[in-house]
């Protein structure tokens, strides 16, 4: 979809707040509340693993900075002496475990939210996530095995969150705005990291980590009272929105009037997934997560291990490359909303710059930050803009569902999301994995250069195939329907 269609929004009179900025911001503290969840194991698990026992290999070197001079930030009465025995290779496992289910329940999840409508959908599967979280200390308790089933379960109950979310803006964003209202909901992911791992540090080290699990599931439950409060399925639904709002989203995108029936279509599965276009969506949106995720279930363990820090320390400075990364998610989709209304450069030149950047510049750093050794600020600020420039990836080929179809971008972003959240499981595992052969500096080096790797060949690719022009399968010239060929023998 090359062009943006010229539509002006009435003022609406007295105090208004736009229902679908609401929207947006409830659908950023959903994402919040759904990666604290995630991400609550990631630092939890420095306070639960006893790091000097046995079972952790004799290979393994741990807190190899010992010298360091941050003396602020690595504690040394702190104790890594927590009540499991996991070696690298489980606990890789169970920082991955979240992803099997959450690749299992994207495209369902989708396809439910477009029959069902998106708004009780996020809510059951929000609630359903913190029942998870509230029963998983007792499960950790059990046994290695039984930990690991509701970290999947989680992961499954979670996984159709963000595809809905995407797929409300196929009703909800005039286009001159789509790449703002898309990337402020799935900023929410590194706001949740932003806040999981300095509280989770916290929570940690002053109540236990079980205290982890109970506070990030109880606030979610909290949040699904208020969105189901405030957030309607569609504009027409919506019994408080503007009649000023309701028309001009309508006259952006096209909606059909009130009281029109929709004319029903086959979904094109075969034509969505042979197109290159969507190939290449689907290709760099897994390098980047894989970049990301690594980071994101990693770095806490990085932190405690090769640079000495507390529990408490490393949450707080494991946050400081999301609050960058958070700024830029925003801040990259609001500059390439501007440039694509006013015309200053194509849509595709936007997907397409977005993703060079949110993928070559995050690789150059990730690499860089493994060769600086003990030294701390070069450390967070290597890692920091590494996270902070794979921002410009939701702008990029993330957002780029909804051009290459906008009546199925929700299902694209699914099956795009299914594909990408693989690496949440593959990336720890492969950490894991080279981690049981010694916990070193080395070991680190390759973690970070198989990420650097994967995101320089997601960025060609999608530089190659991508576009941003709605596809013919979208339009329904891929499929006939009995209902379509009656309208065209009526029109003769």
């Amino acid at each position: 979809m090359e062009s943006v269609k010229e539509v002006n929004e009435s003022a609406t009179i007295g105090c208004y707040v736009k229902a679908r900025y609401v929207l947006a911001l409830m659908g950023f503290l959903g994402m919040v509340n759904v990666h604290c969840m995630r991400l609550n194991l990631s630092v939890a698990i420095v306070a639960m693993v006893n790091y000097t026992s046995s079972s952790m290999g004799d290979n393994t070197t741990i807190n190899s900075c010992q010298n360091q001079t941050l003396a602020t930030l690595n504690s040394s009465t702190y104790q890594q002496t927590g009540q499991f025995t996991w070696n690298p290779e489980q606990q890789g496992l169970l920082l991955g475990s979240y992803f099997y289910g959450y690749v299992l329940s994207n495209i369902p999840g989708a396809w439910l939210s477009k029959k069902f409508g998106f708004r009780l959908l996020v809510a059951i599967q929000i609630i359903l996530g913190s029942i998870v979280t509230f029963l998983s200390p007792i499960a950790a308790k059990t046994s290695f095995e039984l930990f690991f089933v509701p970290r999947v379960l989680l992961g499954m109950c979670q996984g159709g969150v963000a595809p809905s979310l995407v797929m409300a803006w196929g009703t909800w964003a005039p286009p001159s705005e789509r790449s703002l209202l898309i990337s402020i909901p799935l900023s929410g992911s590194a706001a949740g990291a932003v806040i999981s791992f300095p509280l989770a540090g916290v929570i940690a080290q002053y109540w236990g980590w079980e205290a982890v699990f109970y506070v990030t599931g109880g606030v979610a439950m909290i949040w699904c009272i208020v969105w189901l409060s405030l957030i309607h399925n569609t504009p027409m639904q919506h019994p408080r929105i503007s009649d000023e709002e309701r028309s001009f989203i309508a006259a952006s995108i096209g909606a059909d009037p009130p009281g029109e029936k929709k004319q029903k279509t086959r979904t094109p599965w075969g034509s969505m997934l042979t197109s290159l276009p969507v190939h290449s969506i689907f290709i760099s949106h897994f390098a980047s997560n894989w970049s990301v995720y690594t980071l994101f279930t990693m770095l806490p363990t990085y932190m405690s291990t090769m640079l000495n820090f507390n529990v408490t320390a490393s949450g707080m400075v494991s946050s400081v490359p999301f609050i960058l990364q958070w700024v830029f998610t925003v801040a990259s989709g609001y500059i390439s909303d501007v440039i694509i209304r006013r015309r200053i450069r194509s849509v595709v030149f936007v997907r397409k710059m977005n993703t060079a950047i949110g993928l070559f510049i995050p690789a150059f750093f990730v690499v860089l930050a493994g060769y600086v050794g003990c030294d701390v600020i070069a450390v967070v600020i290597f890692f920091s803009l590494s996270v902070a420039f794979g921002a410009f990836a939701v702008p990029g080929c993330k957002a780029n569902a909804s051009d290459v179809s906008p009546k199925y971008g929700g299902i694209v972003f699914g099956i795009s999301n299914t594909i990408a959240n693989m690496a949440g499981f593959l990336g720890p595992q492969v950490a894991g994995i080279l981690l049981q052969q010694g916990n070193n500096l080395s070991q680190w080096q390759s973690i970070f250069w198989i990420s650097a790797c994967i995101n320089t060949a997601g960025a060609f690719i999608y530089l190659v195939f991508a576009t941003a022009d709605e596809q013919s399968w979208s339009k329904g010239k891929a499929i006939s329907t009995p209902l379509d060929d009656s309208k065209e023998e009526l029109n003769k």
